[in-house]
C-alpha cells in the first residue's frame, strides 16, 4: 500500500512541472490579450487615452425634420390621403467615442442620428426654454454632448455653463449657452466640453454686439478651463468657434492649447459645407505638466452620406 502511494505521489511530481508550464502560458497569453486591448502606452509607461471625438451641427437634421412636418396637400374624397409618414433621419454613418452637436433645438432629430442603443445624449439646460409654452420667437438652439455606450465611459459629473447666453448690454442676440461633461474610464478622468461661440467675422465693426458677445463667451470658457487646470483636470474644448482661428484668436489658457485643425486643410470622404465645419475645432488641455504633448489628427465625413445637404462632421482621432 505504501508502495502504491509513493508511485502516485511520484507521479504527481512529475506531472507539477508540466502543469505550472501551462499554467504560466495561460497566464503570458492572457496578459498579452489583456494588453492589446488595453489603450496605448507613453514612453515612461503611463498609459495613454485614444479618443476619436466628432462634432457636428444639427441644423441639417432639423431642416430635414421641418420639411417632413411640412403639412401637404388634402383630398378629402379620398380616405386617408390627408396621411403622411414621417421620414425618420438616418444614423450617423461613423462611430465616436463622443460625439459634441451644435445648433441643437429638440433632441428628437438628435436622437435618430445617435440612437439611444449607441448614445447616451447630454443637452444644455438652454434646451428647456422651447419647452416654454408662452415663448415668442424662434427656437433657442443650443449645445449638446454624446457619449458612445461602448467606449467604456462613464459620465461622473455635467456643468452647464448658462452664462455663454446672456446676450451683452441686454441686446436682443440669440447665443448658446456651453456644457461640460466629465467622463471616466480605467484610467482615469477628463472633462468635454462643447461650445458654439457667437458669430464675429473679421472684418467687424469696432463695437459689434456679436462680436462683444463672442469675446464675452471665450473669456467665460477661459476662466472656466483655468480653474480645472489649476486642479489638475484634463479638458477637452470642441466646438464652433465660428472664425479661423490663428496663433492670436483666443484669449489666456484657451491661446495656449493644442487644436485641430490648424489649417483649413481638410481630408476625408465629405465636401466642404460652405465654410462652417472650418471653423469648427478640438483642443486639449492636459491636466499634468508630466504628460506627453498631446496627438490630434482627423478629418471630415458627412452627417448622411446619402444627403449632402446634411452637411459634415469632424472626426478628431485625439491621443494623450
Amino acid at each position: 500500500m505504501g508502495a502504491i502511494r509513493s508511485v502516485m505521489s511520484s507521479a504527481r511530481r512529475a506531472h507539477l512541472p508540466a502543469t505550472i508550464a501551462i499554467f504560466a502560458a495561460l497566464s503570458a497569453g492572457a496578459s498579452f490579450a489583456q494588453s492589446a486591448q488595453s489603450p496605448a502606452e507613453t514612453e515612461n509607461g503611463e498609459r495613454a487615452f485614444q479618443l476619436r471625438i466628432a462634432s457636428m451641427s444639427a441644423a441639417g437634421a432639423r431642416n430635414e425634420t421641418a420639411k417632413a412636418e411640412a403639412p401637404g396637400p388634402s383630398w378629402r374624397h379620398t380616405f386617408g390621403s390627408e396621411r403622411r409618414t414621417e421620414e425618420k433621419l438616418r444614423p450617423v454613418p461613423f462611430s465616436a467615442d463622443v460625439v459634441v452637436i451644435q445648433d441643437v433645438t429638440n433632441l428628437g432629430p438628435v436622437r435618430q442620428m445617435l440612437p439611444a442603443r449607441s448614445y447616451r445624449v447630454v443637452a444644455s439646460r438652454q434646451i428647456l426654454e422651447n419647452a416654454n409654452p408662452a415663448r415668442q420667437g424662434a427656437e433657442v438652439a443650443t449645445t449638446a454632448i454624446a457619449v458612445s455606450r461602448s467606449a467604456a465611459l462613464r459620465a461622473v459629473a455635467h456643468e452647464h455653463l448658462l452664462e455663454l447666453a446672456d446676450p451683452p448690454s441686454e441686446a436682443s442676440l440669440p447665443l448658446s449657452a456651453a456644457i461640460a461633461v466629465k467622463l471616466l474610464n480605467r484610467n482615469g478622468a477628463f472633462w468635454v466640453i462643447t461650445l458654439d461661440v457667437a458669430a464675429c467675422p473679421l472684418g467687424s465693426a469696432l463695437g459689434d454686439i456679436a462680436c462683444e458677445a463672442a469675446k464675452r463667451q471665450l473669456d467665460l470658457v477661459d476662466a472656466w478651463l483655468t480653474n480645472k487646470l489649476a486642479a489638475g483636470e484634463t479638458v477637452i474644448v470642441a466646438g464652433r468657434f465660428q472664425r479661423t482661428l490663428g496663433d492670436d484668436s483666443l484669449p489666456g489658457k484657451l491661446g495656449q492649447l493644442n487644436r485641430f485643425p490648424k489649417s483649413e486643410q481638410f481630408t476625408g470622404s465629405c465636401s466642404e459645407d460652405g465654410g462652417g465645419i472650418a471653423r469648427t475645432y478640438v483642443l486639449i488641455a492636459p491636466g499634468r505638466q508630466s504628460m506627453p504633448p498631446a496627438e490630434l489628427r482627423g478629418h471630415l465625413e458627412p452627417v448622411d452620406d446619402k444627403k449632402p445637404e446634411m452637411g459634415c462632421a469632424l472626426l478628431a482621432e485625439v491621443s494623450f
